[in-house]
């Protein structure tokens, strides 16, 4: 196991949230393992004119968690995620992705990329023992993705269709449209990046899990939609409600300088993309990885 650096860099946080989260996950489910796939560190130092010599403080803000279920319990993947991190939040503000055990078996017995690189690199958090270790494939290749840059071509050409369509639909005056066009660019760019950074298809409509979950391939994405003061939370909504609210609620609004100003965000999130080829090029994962959360 080689797992990324912060995990080493707060070595007395993690025991700390692991048994906590760990035993609010089994309460809440049954699951058979737990993974850790990525955090977010913070730190501060406090300065005054009394005292300049103040150390740097750091722990552990969030994580981006994988849980396996024996079975779903006829629930669907985004029910058993919102579930589990409603009752995580009061402890540490986490991110699931959750699968089925048989699922995740089938693609590390196939090898798949995805499921590999979870196996080889993830801290375990929580194991039962029910995924026997001698049915898994050892295998030491180097793990790549040859439909990186397909994935990555295909999403950025289409999130630049859509943006284009935002626009026109803004200079027409019609700001629901184009609001629905801006929410479908930022969709597909954030799909892109997933898809062709970790392999993982999260077929939702949602920005908000989009960004969280491709946060594990490019940290800006939360400093380009912050969400510290009203007008951030106000402009990230009416991002984020598009997708719905624009076709079915009379009572969506959004002026001409919210349309601009997110305008400019998801072109942010086109220029993360644009700026990633190279990295995609040797990507650890593929696109044969189908999920369904919502």
């Amino acid at each position: 196991m080689n797992p990324f650096s912060i995990y080493h860099l707060c070595p007395e946080g993690f025991p700390r949230f692991q048994q906590q989260l760990t035993d609010v996950i089994i309460k809440t489910t049954t699951p058979d393992m737990i993974f850790l796939l990525g955090a977010m560190l913070h730190r501060k130092r406090s300065e005054s004119i009394f005292n300049e010599s103040a150390p740097y403080s750091q722990q552990l803000s969030d994580c981006t968690l994988l849980i396996l279920l024996p079975n779903l319990a006829n629930k669907e993947l985004h029910e058993w995620q919102d579930k589990i991190e409603n009752h995580c939040g009061a402890i540490l503000p986490v991110t699931t992705l959750v699968l089925a055990t048989p699922t995740f078996v089938e693609w590390l017995q196939a090898c798949l990329p995805f499921a590999l690189s979870v196996w080889r690199h993830a801290p375990v958090l929580y194991d039962t023992g029910h995924i026997c270790r001698e049915d898994i494939p050892e295998l030491k290749a180097p793990i790549s993705n040859k439909d990186a840059i397909k994935q990555w071509e295909d999403g950025l050409s289409k999130a630049r269709e859509f943006l284009a369509g935002a626009e026109l639909y803004r200079v027409r005056k019609q700001h629901k449209m184009a609001a629905f066009m801006l929410h479908q660019s930022a969709e597909q760019a954030l799909r892109a990046l997933l898809k062709a950074g970790t392999g993982y298809h999260a077929n939702t409509h949602s920005i908000d899990r989009l960004l969280r979950y491709s946060s594990l391939v490019a940290h800006q994405l939360p400093e380009i939609f912050p969400r510290q003061t009203e007008q951030d939370k106000r402009l990230f909504n009416l991002l984020q409600k598009a997708y719905i609210d624009t076709r079915y609620k009379e009572d969506y609004k959004i002026t001409d300088e919210e349309l601009l100003t997110l305008t400019g965000k998801v072109r942010c999130v086109h220029e993360l993309l644009s700026d990633a080829r190279n990295c995609f090029k040797n990507a650890p994962l593929q696109s044969e990885l189908q999920n369904t959360s919502q």
